[in-house]
Parts: structure tokens; C-alpha cells; sequence
């Protein structure tokens, strides 16, 4: 309570209703203004999170990602975190003489992809395997590559 004095008489008057008031209100508007935000900004996060990029269902492969062979591989196997649709996927091997000529796509029923290599590369050198498939009930295609390296005898 704050006193002032009129005309000889004391008078009693609250002077801080108004910024008890005031500051309530600007903390609800900021909180308004925080959790506006914050449902404006979740899709857009969600979004970004269910990319492509953002998660690679390949969890490992044969011959091992980055792998050094002391001899040329016959198949490559690419295990999943869930089982591949076959008829949705690809697979291409390159190396130091090109694309390699690759035949039977089919899956082991172990959440993979498997194919045979028809002529194994008989160069040493570093080889990409690119693939692309879907996988589970996802109906997003993930794509991706990985390397490894056949070495000299």
C-alpha cells in the first residue's frame, strides 16, 4: 500500500495491481508465444527427421563395408532392417573396369538382398556398390553406396 496526503487527510491507493497485472499478462503471452512456436516448428521437424538422408536401413553387407579382399567376391549380400521388397531394388557393382555384370536379385528371407557377381572382378583396385530398395512397410526408397577394396595377390 502506498499513502499520499490530500488536502490534510491520509489516503490509501495500491499502485501494484497494474504491474502484477501487466506481468502476468506478458508471461502468458510469452507462453502462448513459446508453445505457438513450438507447434509450429514440430512438423517441420518431424519432416526433417523422416528424410532419406536422416536413417540408412542398411545395418551390414558382404564383403563388409570398407573391407579389404585378398581376393575378388562371387556375390554381395546387403542385410536391411527389414526385409527388402526385391521387385523395388537395385543393385550395381563399379570398379576400375566399369560396371560389372550382375544377375538374380532375390532375398535369403533374412531382411537382405543378395546377387552374383557374373565375372568376378579380376582387377585389384577400390569398388562402389550402389544400391536402392524399400523396405518393410516403409514406402520410402532408400538409396545408398559403400566401398570396399580388392588388393594384389
Amino acid at each position: 500500500m502506498n499513502f499520499f496526503r490530500r488536502s490534510g487527510t491520509m489516503q490509501a491507493f495500491e499502485v501494484t495491481l497494474y504491474p502484477q497485472e501487466y506481468s502476468m499478462f506478458a508471461r502468458c503471452h510469452s507462453s502462448t508465444l513459446k508453445a505457438t512456436a513450438v507447434l509450429l516448428c514440430l512438423p517441420i521437424l518431424l519432416v526433417a527427421c523422416s528424410t532419406p538422408g536422416a536413417h540408412s536401413p542398411l545395418l551390414s553387407a558382404e564383403p563388409a563395408i570398407d573391407a579389404v579382399l585378398t581376393r575378388p567376391p562371387r556375390t554381395l549380400r546387403l542385410f536391411f532392417a527389414a526385409l527388402p521388397d526385391v521387385s523395388r531394388s537395385n543393385i550395381t557393382l563399379l570398379g576400375p573396369a566399369g560396371e560389372y555384370q550382375l544377375r538374380g536379385l532375390h532375398t535369403m528371407a533374412a531382411d537382405d538382398l543378395m546377387i552374383e557377381i557374373l565375372e568376378p572382378a579380376a582387377t585389384p583396385g577400390d569398388y562402389t556398390v550402389q544400391w536402392s530398395t524399400v523396405v518393410g512397410d516403409d514406402p520410402m526408397e532408400y538409396t545408398g553406396s559403400f566401398a570396399f577394396h580388392v588388393q594384389a595377390d
